[in-house]
């Protein structure tokens, strides 16, 4: 009997650890219709707008880049360029995630102030920029009340394809290079995200300073944030993809779970 009884707790606390872990999956599941906020392919492969193919439709305008090869499909290599995107009219998220992927046309390691990622017009958060203020390469995010910066770990940036995170929830934020955590640090509350308010531009700092000279590719941003293995999962499954044309068969692989998002 007392055998009987042991055995029985076990289960019961295998069983609250299996519905504990459950619920942790559950909890970082990511819905495209639902999380996604903008999904920027860069395969248009002509002319001058950048077109969102997620469930939102933006549409960007593009100055002084060329459509070429990008890691997935094609990119946008620009040199005094930028896309620039109005007011994007989208809800706070209270979790966020921005990933791409980055190619500088010469090493960076030090010099003037270069913007990966910034807004439109005004001030605000968040930004991705290289030699701010000493710092050779930072994600600088905010809470709904405080702007805070995640600084890089590496010396330099060569000539060669980066895949960038940067995501945060109520408590931490993470910044990941090439799959692998490169620094946090702590958030303490609602992300905040102006792009909604005041526009967003990729490569310079509102479309017109601070110029990236390089490719960008396969840009998104999520109202959730991403774990660890979610991070690993969607560079993985855009480098096993990267021969398949993207425009028309993307959204649909994001949407049945086939671009390594856990759904």
């Amino acid at each position: 009997m007392l055998s009987h009884r042991i055995k029985m707790k076990k289960l019961a606390y295998l069983l609250a650890v299996l519905a504990f872990l459950m619920s942790c999956v559950l909890a970082h599941a990511v819905d495209p219709d639902k999380d996604l906020l903008i999904y920027l392919p860069f395969d248009e492969g002509k002319g001058n707008t950048a077109e969102d193919v997620g469930p939102n439709g933006f549409v960007g305008d593009v100055k002084n880049a060329k459509w070429v090869e990008g890691v997935s499909g094609q990119a946008l290599q620009f040199k005094g360029g930028s896309v620039n995107f109005d007011p994007l009219k989208i809800d706070q998220p209270e979790e966020m995630t921005i990933e791409f992927w980055f190619k500088p046309d010469d090493k960076i390691d030090s010099g003037a102030r270069i913007d990966l990622l910034y807004r439109l017009q005004g001030g605000g958060r968040p930004h991705v920029t290289f030699n701010r203020g000493g710092v050779l390469f930072g994600y600088y995010f905010a809470t709904q009340g405080v702007e805070l910066p995640i600084h890089t770990n590496h010396d330099a940036f060569e000539p060669e394809w980066y895949y960038f995170v940067g995501t945060q929830t109520k408590k931490t934020g993470w910044m990941y290079i090439n799959g692998e955590l490169d620094n946090e640090t702590e958030a303490g509350g609602d992300a905040r995200m102006d792009f909604g308010t005041q526009g967003m531009c990729i490569a310079a700092s509102q479309g017109n300073a601070n110029f990236f000279n390089g490719m960008v590719d396969e840009f998104k941003m999520w109202s959730v944030a991403f774990t660890a293995e979610d991070v690993k999962a969607s560079m993985e499954k855009t480098l096993a993809v990267q021969a398949e044309g993207k425009l028309t068969t993307t959204w649909g692989k994001l949407k049945s779970g086939s671009d390594g998002i856990r759904f």
